[in-house]
Formats: structure tokens, C-alpha cells, sequence
């Protein structure tokens, strides 16, 4: 990975608003942005007057309001490193490759919640791209007008030490007051308690100062028990880890991070 932040952009209002946040953030940390818009590739251009289309035309145009929004945030961000990048093709591929090829140290988008019917038919990128890529990735709900985290959820699974994944962070720049609460739902499994010690004392080595509380959670059904608790919770922060299924053990397993990008009011950071 390098210190360069993906900024994955389909100028929608969701992600003009993620845009400002994490030029903001990009600054604070040094770390130089790329702004990067898919003209997406439709089957229905098969079945249209292909006559006077002209994709070029389109990258142009995207080209010329993405440099529009650069100029903006330059003047707020003087010494930010910022470029552009603007691709042609299927969106999920070419998105996919894209993150592969860069490698950069965060992929970011933003994302207005859809519910119901109008969830079904349009889809989530964000939860088809987490089986693509192998980096983290942050989702900024529209509703968000900050990173201000006074409370940081992560949602852990019981098993797995991954404490060394939340390294990243520590970029977040929050204060040694910012609470850390990490939830665990299980159904009365002995080996999850012992593991949950081990990794309180990883978290607490991690994050020297900052209050950090286990819940756990006694629940049958694992993924709405946990999102009634982070409901209620309300964190500023969520956290969770990405487990990369095969295509047998994916009929069996439901994937939390997809279903935690779906749901969660707060910004989610998924680490692989």
C-alpha cells in the first residue's frame, strides 16, 4: 500500500459531501488524494442511436468538473496532493481494478441509504466491491458532517485477533476521551470469552489512554442482534472486519461488513 487515499466519485450529493470530508482529511494527514469518476459502461448503449455518442466526450466532461471541485478545495487545502482519474467500462470491474492496480491505503465513498424495493433494484457498489478488493475501505453516509468521534464501535466476530488491522486508526486524529466499545454477539460460546480478554489487552496496548469496553451480546441471530446494539449505540465510528468467503462457505455465511455498510447510520471503515 502507498499514503495515497481513493476517492471513488459519482457526483451525487452523497459524494460531494464525502469529498469535503476527506480532502479535510487527506490534509490533516498528509496523504495525497486522487479523485477517481467510472463513466459506466450500460447495455442499454446496445440498443440506442450510437451515432452521435462519443465516450471521449464524456471523460472530457467528467475530466473538467472534477479539475472544477480541485480548484475549490485547493483553496482550502493549499499543500494537499490531489489528481484526478477518469475510466471508461463496466463500473464494479473497472472500479475493482482500478484499487488493485494503485494499491492505495484507503478507498473511500460515499453513499446515500436506500431501503426497501428501491434497495433491491439499484444494488450496493460498496458491498459488491468488498469482495474485489483487498484494501480498507471507508463509507460516508450523506448524513454525515464530520469525524468528530467521540465513540468508536467495532464490530468483532469472537475468533479472530485482528487488532493489528486498527493501526489505521490512529490517523483519525480523535482524543484520548474518544471511547472505543467493542461488540461481540454469541451464543454462549466458552472460547469467544477467552478470546475477548486477549483482545481488550491488544486494543488497550494499541490505544493506551482511551476507554475501552467489551459488550457481548447473547443472540442466535448474529447480524440483527448486532445491528439493533450499534442502533442503539450510535457511534460515530463503525469498524468492521471484511472475511473473504469461497463460493461454498459464502452460502452458508452472511457477510456482517456488507450488511453493516447497508445499515449503519455512522461512517463505516471495513478492514481487510
Amino acid at each position: 500500500m502507498n499514503n495515497t487515499i481513493l476517492f471513488a466519485h459519482d457526483f451525487s450529493p452523497s459524494s460531494d459531501n464525502a469529498l469535503k470530508l476527506i480532502s479535510e482529511f487527506a490534509n490533516s494527514t498528509s496523504k495525497s488524494l486522487i479523485i477517481y469518476h467510472v463513466i459506466s459502461t450500460s447495455i442499454m448503449l446496445e440498443t440506442v442511436n450510437m451515432v452521435d455518442y462519443s465516450a471521449e466526450k464524456e471523460i472530457d466532461s467528467a475530466r473538467v468538473k472534477i479539475q472544477a471541485e480541485i480548484t475549490e478545495i485547493q483553496k482550502s487545502f493549499p499543500n494537499l496532493k490531489i489528481s484526478l482519474m477518469v475510466d471508461f467500462g463496466f463500473l464494479i470491474p473497472t472500479m475493482a481494478d482500478k484499487v488493485n492496480d494503485l494499491n492505495p491505503s484507503l478507498l473511500v465513498l460515499g453513499v446515500k441509504k436506500r431501503t426497501g424495493f428501491d434497495k433491491v433494484i439499484f444494488g450496493d457498489v460498496c458491498s459488491t466491491l468488498l469482495d474485489k478488493i483487498k484494501i480498507p475501505m471507508l463509507v460516508i453516509p450523506e448524513n454525515t458532517d464530520s469525524f468528530n468521534l467521540n465513540l468508536i464501535a467495532c464490530a468483532w466476530d469472537g475468533k479472530s485477533d485482528e487488532t493489528e488491522k486498527l493501526h489505521l486508526l490512529k490517523e483519525f486524529g480523535f482524543s484520548d476521551s474518544t471511547k472505543i466499545k467493542v461488540i461481540n454477539v454469541n451464543h454462549y460460546d466458552d472460547t469467544v470469552l477467552e478470546n475477548s480478554k486477549v483482545f481488550k489487552q491488544n486494543i488497550q496496548n494499541l490505544f493506551g489512554e482511551n476507554p475501552i469496553q467489551m459488550i457481548q451480546k447473547l443472540g442466535l441471530g448474529e447480524e440483527e442482534t448486532m445491528e439493533l446494539a450499534l442502533n442503539e449505540m450510535q457511534p460515530d465510528l463503525l469498524v468492521v472486519f471484511a472475511h473473504h468467503y469461497g463460493f461454498w462457505q459464502s452460502l452458508f455465511h452472511t457477510s456482517f461488513s456488507k450488511q453493516a455498510i447497508s445499515f449503519s447510520k455512522a461512517p463505516v471503515l471495513v478492514l481487510h
